[in-house]
């Protein structure tokens, strides 16, 4: 029996007046793919960006949103083999919109799925997989990051830069954070964050110096790039990599060869969707995450949780960068 329920996509691509809920009837799951009734979802800056046009993900009309949502296992694909009815699960983010999963049902691939951990809440099982794989291929595959190295994690209130802090310091590396103004700075150092960087307010450069006592960062997770990038170039250690996953300054990124070339340094075009498509690496992750969080080495935060009818409000809270952690749409009661 195929379900009809409300989604939420758009037929073009603009501003948030774009995302519409729709009422649609959803085909039942072939092949690999799981449908799960959801509970709850997280939205992220990728959404954003997604519904703007201006994602690697392009969209096809009319175009299903979000990577990130915790339920209960409805129906299931003849070949899927790792999960059955009524399982809890939580979704892992794919580079396509087919499978977007904020709404009432979604269905998404097996390999794209994980058992929800028994130790998270709702909310916080969806808000696992996009910050904490985009951070641990980033710091492990990409950036080598180990003990006692120092990183620079701009800004770090965001969910993804707070997962790229959790990883980074259950490594045993030196995390240093920034934020724009000092009105985030008590609740960060209650999570933890005590090396900050407060952007409007002080030199990054000079910052950057104190706390490494002249070393330098030898890894830079950046998803501000633009005119931003000049404020750290001069700070980075010999062999740096810095990653560069988002565009939140709305300058050209102009490649920096001179500075790159006097540090031996190297700045990454990133994206985890690059990782996440080979099997063997996504199953890798899966298995480091999901350890790590049932030893409690790291958990989502949550900022704020909404009800679905005021999904709006969410988006609308997103960009107002007021959050720090995630921002969930709660789905059913």
């Amino acid at each position: 029996m195929k379900i009809n329920c409300n989604i939420l996509q758009f037929h073009e691509t603009g501003q948030l007046d774009v995302l519409k809920m729709d009422n649609v009837t959803l085909e039942d799951p072939v092949n690999d793919e799981v449908l799960f009734r959801v509970d709850a979802f997280a939205i992220n800056r990728a959404d954003v960006l997604h519904y703007q046009g201006a994602h690697t993900t392009l969209p096809t009309f009319p175009a299903r949103i979000g990577s990130e949502a915790t339920g209960e296992v409805i129906k299931i694909g003849a070949k899927v083999t790792d999960f059955k009815v009524g399982d809890r699960v939580t979704s892992i983010p794919l580079n396509t919109d087919k499978y977007g999963v904020q709404g009432e049902y979604a269905t998404v691939p097996q390999d794209y799925l994980s058992k929800a951990p028994e130790n998270l809440t709702t909310e916080e099982a969806c808000s696992i997989w996009m910050q904490y794989s985009t951070a641990y291929f980033a710091l492990f595959h990409v950036g080598s990051v180990k003990k006692d190295d120092f990183i620079f994690i701009p800004p770090i209130s965001s969910s993804a830069g707070y997962g790229c802090f959790e990883l980074a310091r259950d490594a045993g590396a030196n995390a240093i954070g920034s934020t724009r103004s000092s009105a985030k700075k008590e609740e960060l150092k209650k999570l933890g964050i005590h090396n900050l960087v407060i952007t409007n307010e002080e030199s990054v450069e000079n910052r950057l110096a104190e706390i490494t006592g002249g070393k330098g960062v030898s890894f830079v997770y950046d998803p501000v790039a633009g005119n931003f990038c000049n404020e750290y170039l001069d700070s980075l250690s010999m062999g740096a990599v810095i990653i560069i996953y988002g565009l939140l300054d709305p300058n050209p990124t102009l490649y920096p060869l001179v500075p790159l070339i006097r540090k031996k340094a190297i700045m990454d075009a990133y994206s985890q969707f690059n990782h996440v498509e080979d099997i063997n690496k996504l199953n890798e992750c899966k298995a480091y995450i999901l350890e790590r969080i049932k030893t409690g080495a790291i958990k989502p935060v949550v900022s704020k949780v909404f009800d679905f009818k005021d999904y709006k409000k969410a988006y609308e809270y997103m960009l107002s960068n007021q959050q720090i952690g995630k921002i969930v749409v709660r789905v059913s009661k």
